[in-house]
Parts: structure tokens; sequence; C-alpha cells
């Protein structure tokens, strides 16, 4: 139960006390004393803290978990934005080798049927490295995203060195006007069009928006 509610906020702002409001905190306790340590994922990267960036590439990953290299990418989603606008898109399922629980299906719509005998993220990662080149990569809470590319990456002897921009603390920062900070709590308050969420492509095109939207008001700053 306690991964099922992980995944649900994969992409918000729900603080750890918050997260005890839907579980009993001894019951999480013991749990937690059960279940063995999980392995550290380095996840070290260049951040640019600041909207600055004109050109870059959004990423947004659905997985069969939250935890990278236990879990596996089931779809890569990425657009390419210049000077603002979006000139190119990156989307494809992965055959994750690895069962997709009822209940991640359930939310991203993504079934074992449907991801069987795609390829594999071996092939996937280096075009998405392609696609993106050395242009910043703009996530949603991207330490999540991010953990799962750098483990690929390192696990394939791929180098990773673009800058990344969090959109989710962008928007802490420059949204004071939001009580949330979720993508989909965002998409609705700023009227941005997210007509499948939880799909990668869909996630990402709004992220590109929610970006444009957080830049111009950097841009716009006395």
């Amino acid at each position: 139960m306690d991964e099922f509610l992980k995944y649900l906020v994969k992409k918000s702002d729900i603080e750890n006390n918050e997260f005890f409001n839907y579980s009993r905190r001894e019951d999480m306790e013991k749990l937690t004393r059960r279940r063995p340590p999980r392995e550290k994922t380095e996840c070290a990267y260049v951040k640019i803290t600041e909207p600055t960036a004109d050109t870059y590439v959004v990423l947004d990953f659905e997985t069969t978990g939250m935890t990278a290299g236990v879990n596996h990418i089931i779809e890569v989603g990425a657009v390419k934005a210049v000077n603002g606008t979006v000139t190119d898109t990156f989307a494809t399922l992965v055959d994750p080798k690895q069962y997709i629980p009822s209940f991640i299906s359930t939310k991203i719509h993504i079934t074992n049927k449907m991801v069987e005998g795609k390829p594999l993220i071996d092939e996937v990662l280096p075009r998405f490295m392609e696609f993106a080149g050395d242009l910043p990569i703009v996530a949603h809470n991207a330490p999540f995203d991010m953990s799962f590319l750098l483990k690929d990456a390192a696990r394939l002897g791929i180098e990773v060195k673009n800058p990344v921009i969090d959109t989710l603390s962008l928007s802490r920062r420059y949204n004071k006007e939001c009580a949330r900070h979720s993508l989909g709590y965002l998409t609705q308050f700023f009227g941005i069009e997210l007509k499948n969420a939880h799909r990668a492509g869909y996630d990402a095109a709004a992220t590109q928006q929610l970006y444009e939207i957080i830049r111009k008001k950097y841009m716009e700053m006395p």
C-alpha cells in the first residue's frame, strides 16, 4: 500500500508529514523495520536553479515503481523547445522486462500487453540522449526522472552532462499563489491542457508549458 501511495504523489509537493495522513504512523514504522535496506541511487547532476534557458528538452518517464535500479522505465516522453517553442517530440513505450503492477496500470493506462515486444531501454536511452544532445533537461520533480536516467545511463556506459531544471522547485519559488505544486494541480490552475495525464508524452508537453509560464514570470520581474 505504501508504494501505491508514493506512486500517486510522484509529481507532488506533499511532504512526509502529510503522507502519514493516509496511513497509521505505527503501521508504517513496522513496515519500514521489516523492509530490507534499499540501494541508494547516485543522482548527481548540474542544476540550473533559475528559469533562464529558452532552448531545452523536457523529459518525463513512466515506471514500474518508485525506485531506480529496482523498478524500470516503461515509457519515455520528451519535447524539444527552441526559443520557447516546441520543435520536436520523442515518445516510445519501453519493455521493462518486469511486471507492471495492476495499480500502476490503472493509474497510467499502460498494460503489460502494451509494452510486450517494445524496444528495451538499452536501445531507447541512447536514442533519447541523441535527441537531447547537450541541451538542458527540464522535468517536474527532476530527482525522480533523473534517478532513473542516470541509473540506466551508468549501466550502459553513457555519460550524462546535461544540466537539469526542476519545474517543481521553480513552481514552489515563483508560483506562490498556488496551494500545491503537483503537475495535475498546476495544469488546472494555469489552464494548461493535459488530456492524458500520467502518459509521458502528454506530461512532458504540459511541463513545457508550465516552464514557459514560470520563465515569463521570471523575465518580467523587476
